[in-house]
């Protein structure tokens, strides 16, 4: 059977395109005239094809050791091509046969993604993938993390440059304990029950919203949610989106910026990683916590996020029924709630990235989790983005006594935007 009938013609076309690709300097070539068509019907508010996507992925084996990608992905029928020593086609063998785009090992800890398919379907593989794999996760970019990124935007960009920043907060554990029901005589009254939830776009001058949005911050906490920040390019018009799992899509004319954009980002984050791990992992090493049962001691520094407002009973019982209760849950963890109190439970469990043990502590004011050595330091990375996306925007992190946006703020100091364009 032909498997390229199955397929629309676009999705031929992508595949039969990143086929035919045999060298980087092909593959660069390729992706920048595609990008600079794709800026064209950008500019007439007509896309034709999908725009250029990325997606910044990490994983490292147990004990430190990698695992190639190659051996990681042959796994789920996934065959990775070489091209050159770090760059591979990557042939989908599940369904169709199709090739879904290209990966690009840039550090033995991490790798770019870069793909031509519509982001639902570019999304929904990436996230399936890592799900699948607890040797991937994604590289996560917290509103707080976010908030420093944005301050080297305004430092690598003109004043009069446009940028365009996603705030993004949704209270989806949120119960009102409040709730109504319509005032009826019906049987099937539905009860109403109300939750923030906040989206929205601000695109101005970058002189503009190095002048207000702090101020906005202060005055409506979901504006710290920051799901999505553009970078501006430097070498045309247009720039590159940056999102919180690590997502980048290409809205520029320039593949070469694009991916100077990502190392430099990447660069960014495995400092941060790294200052994460050192500080979690041996800045308190004499602290010690005794838990019963097969871990005895987790050695770490307590990373503390600490809630800008109590969360009501119900919330915070749906929240933790949630993230235990379903094996899919959005904060990757595993284990069995002990109940301390009626806002406080202890977990003794695991993150389902690479199955190392954490110990965490709920309460309706804050999550402290201990985080041992050997454990990934995207755990931390992980927590504080989503807490921050769904439980608390303004919420504040700390790792020990040390300020987790200090941390972020350090961690990108010395590290430089250089051009390949």
């Amino acid at each position: 059977m032909n498997m390229e009938a199955k397929m629309p013609d676009s999705e031929i076309d992508i595949s039969k395109e990143i086929k035919s690709i045999s060298s980087r300097e092909k593959m660069i070539r390729y992706l920048d005239g595609y990008s600079a068509e794709r800026m064209e019907e950008l500019d007439e508010r007509k896309i034709k094809r999908p725009l250029v996507k990325s997606y910044m992925l990490e994983h490292v084996g147990d004990n430190g050791k990698q695992r190639e990608i190659t051996q990681i992905l042959s796994n789920f029928m996934i065959e990775v091509q070489k091209i050159d020593e770090n760059l591979y086609r990557v042939l989908d063998n599940r369904e169709n046969g199709e090739y879904m785009g290209f990966i690009e090992v840039l550090t033995p800890r991490y790798f770019v993604f870069y793909t031509l398919h519509h982001s639902d379907k570019a999304d929904r593989w990436v996230k399936n993938l890592v799900f699948s794999s607890p040797d991937l996760d994604h590289v996560w970019l917290s509103g707080l993390t976010f908030n420093v990124l944005w301050q080297r935007v305004a430092q690598l960009s003109k004043p009069h440059r446009y940028v365009s920043i996603l705030f993004v907060h949704e209270s989806i554990y949120q119960i009102d304990s409040e709730g109504y029901e319509d005032e009826s005589d019906e049987e099937d009254t539905v009860e109403v029950v109300e939750r923030r939830a906040s989206k929205f776009k601000l695109v101005d001058k970058i002189a503009v919203v190095q002048e207000k949005l702090s101020k906005l911050q202060d005055l409506y906490s979901p504006l710290y949610a920051i799901s999505q920040l553009r970078f501006p390019s430097p070498v045309g018009r247009g720039g590159h989106d940056f999102y919180d799992n690590g997502k980048v899509t290409n809205r520029s004319g320039n593949f070469r910026d694009h991916r100077s954009h990502i190392l430099y980002v990447q660069r960014i984050y495995d400092q941060l990683m790294r200052m994460t791990e050192e500080k979690a992992w041996y800045s308190m090493s004499k602290e010690t916590v005794t838990v019963p049962g097969q871990f005895q001691k987790l050695i770490g520094s307590p990373v503390t996020i600490l809630f800008n407002e109590p969360l009501n009973k119900e919330t915070f019982d749906y929240w933790i029924k949630s993230t235990f209760g379903r094996i899919n849950n959005r904060f990757r963890l595993w284990g069995n709630p002990i109940r301390l109190g009626p806002k406080k439970v202890h977990v003794y469990g695991v993150d389902k990235h690479l199955w190392k043990p954490i110990f965490l502590e709920f309460t309706d004011k804050h999550l402290v989790t201990i985080v041992p050595k050997g454990t990934c330091g995207n755990t931390i990375h992980r927590l504080i983005c989503n807490i921050q996306k769904y439980i608390d925007p303004a919420a504040k992190a700390y790792i020990g006594d040390t300020e987790y946006k200090n941390i972020v703020d350090e961690s990108s100091k010395g590290v430089r935007y250089e051009s390949e364009s």
